[in-house]
């Protein structure tokens, strides 16, 4: 099947007059009013489409993104392939939670790695030879997102019916910190620091409350359908929410006032992350996407295509332009943030993906998800 550039008969990299010069010309010779032929119509419908998309920078965007990823025929697809080494492979494979892993972490020593799992038991693994370390069951409430904390705390929290439990679990101890009304919740996210929550209801609503008091800070209803993603910059200063209206609301972390509102996104969003040297943000989206804008000025800077289904997590690597995707597919992705300069799709699982995380010191990568397994990864990444 011809791509887009080749039905237009123009070069991957033609401008807008030279796009727009080619369909003028396709058009005096296949438009169904000039040309007799049966085949005319079919063939201008072809024209039109491909002229639509690559004039407009968005979805050319998306497009060039797709062919890439193997959805299309593209001649220099090759240039795209490992310009920089990326080189992962398999270490461990930790077994031993008997539910679906819902959250995983390293500790800021990247010595031990932390998961926890639909029946609220958090599981501590030696993250250099994948040895199993302690776990511990959290016996109330609902414990579906998690925050591994410098001081040793680990922060956990969960919706169910009408209300959010808050954990905090230090030495292999959990105490209950809060049960707080919340309606609808459908994310769940802690600040770096361990003092805020921030809750994404199905009613557009964006809420954050104090960790220990479970007492409002703020509200916000500056969506137009359920807030369905949220994540907070590594320094604590912003905050993301992302909505099944496609649209992410990048705010002051502080009182929630909005900053930019990013709508180059098509689909629900479903993952966020903040890249922790303050430039991207990652964007999935149920169109199977990612979007990775800037944060200087909300502009959007490359879309990534890769897996099959949808994108349930992201985390970026502390070198700032590396991070990770997980998907329902069993995939995990590696991508660069800017410039292409390689990307690595992992077969992690054959169930779905929902948690991905790189180790402080960068040189590990952890996935997890519904087969219940902990896969612990070794990783080299630098730029050549």
């Amino acid at each position: 099947m011809a791509t887009y550039y080749e039905t237009l008969g123009v070069d991957p990299h033609a401008d807008a007059y030279a796009l727009r010069k080619a369909y003028r010309e396709l058009a005096r010779r296949h438009h169904p009013d000039v040309n007799p032929e049966g085949s005319s119509h079919e063939s201008m419908a072809q024209i039109n489409e491909a002229f639509r998309t690559l004039i407009d920078p968005d979805r050319r965007t998306e497009y060039d993104a797709m062919l890439r990823a193997g959805f299309g025929r593209i001649a220099e697809a090759k240039r795209y392939r490992n310009r920089a080494p990326i080189q992962v492979r398999i270490g461990h494979r930790l077994t031993g939670h008997r539910t679906p892993v819902y959250a995983i972490g390293f500790t800021p020593d990247s010595r031990q790695v932390v998961s926890v799992s639909f029946d609220n038991e958090v599981h501590w693994w030696d993250a250099d030879s994948g040895e199993s370390l302690k776990s511990l069951r959290i016996e109330s409430g609902v414990v579906s997102s998690m925050r591994v904390l410098g001081d040793g705390r680990i922060l956990c929290g969960g919706s169910s019916d009408n209300h959010v439990s808050l954990f905090e679990v230090r030495e292999y101890s959990a105490s209950h910190i809060k049960t707080t009304p919340a309606q609808w919740t459908v994310c769940l996210d802690f600040s770096p620091e361990g003092r805020s929550v921030a809750l994404g209801k199905v009613d557009h609503e964006l809420t954050v409350l104090d960790a220990k008091t479970g007492q409002s800070r703020y509200t916000v209803h500056d969506h137009h359908g359920s807030v369905t993603a949220l994540a907070w910059s590594p320094d604590g200063k912003y905050l993301a929410s992302g909505s099944s209206d496609a649209t992410v609301r990048l705010r002051e972390a502080k009182t929630g006032r909005p900053l930019h509102t990013l709508s180059s996104i098509r689909g629900t969003v479903t993952a966020l992350a903040f890249s922790g040297d303050g430039q991207y943000l990652a964007v999935a989206s149920a169109d199977l996407a990612v979007r990775v804008f800037s944060l200087a000025d909300g502009s959007l800077k490359r879309t990534l295509f890769g897996h099959q289904k949808p994108i349930e997590t992201l985390a970026f690597h502390g070198n700032g332009w590396l991070f990770a995707s997980g998907g329902r597919d069993g995939m995990a992705g590696l991508w660069t943030a800017a410039d292409g300069l390689g990307e690595v799709h992992l077969r992690a699982s054959h169930k779905p993906i929902s948690a991905v995380a790189f180790s402080t010191d960068g040189k590990k990568f952890v996935t997890a998800g519904q087969d219940r397994t902990v896969q612990l990864w070794s990783l080299t990444a630098k730029r050549s």
